[in-house]
């Protein structure tokens, strides 16, 4: 299997730290790829160190609205040219809204933010009618909706 464009930026970044599971790439480029180089506005939640902030915008092209939402007010410091971040919870409602005043329709939404159900749900609720009639919203790292710190569990409503 030859490697898509986004994993070899995983494997070669060097400036902000990264972490995707591997086999997300080839999912992501499928879904992905009809945004490139189209201006998308795309918006992750979870910046953490900041590296698939700096892959999306090698990946979609420099003219694409990439937006970043994190708790941790050290994020902003990953701010670039097209590179917003908006510090909050990504279960406050009027928090997202606010973001949405600015950016109000998503190509791409990207949830890799606390993985807690409560606020998967919540930022689910309130940025999915956002997203763009071709658009797409992703979460990542739904093996914790079985798992009780964060949540849920087998059968759990809500998980």
């Amino acid at each position: 299997m030859s490697q898509g464009q986004l994993h070899r930026f995983f494997l070669n970044n060097s400036d902000y730290l990264l972490h995707k599971w591997i086999h997300y790439f080839d999912i992501y480029e499928r879904h992905f790829s009809r945004f490139v180089n189209e201006k998308p506005t795309i918006v992750e939640i979870g910046v953490f160190g900041g590296g698939s902030l700096n892959m999306w915008k090698n990946y979609f092209g420099s003219d694409a609205n990439i937006v970043g939402i994190d708790i941790n007010p050290d994020c902003k410091q990953f701010e670039q040219e097209n590179v917003e971040i908006f510090i909050g919870s990504q279960d406050d409602e009027n928090f997202l809204n606010s973001i949405l005043q600015k950016d109000p329709f998503i190509d791409v939404g990207l949830d890799d933010g606390s993985h807690v159900m409560s606020h998967m749900k919540k930022s689910f609720e309130i940025l999915y009618p956002k997203i763009s009639e071709n658009g797409v919203y992703v979460v990542e790292d739904t093996h914790t909706c079985y798992w009780e710190e964060y949540g849920g569990g087998l059968g759990v409503p809500g998980s």
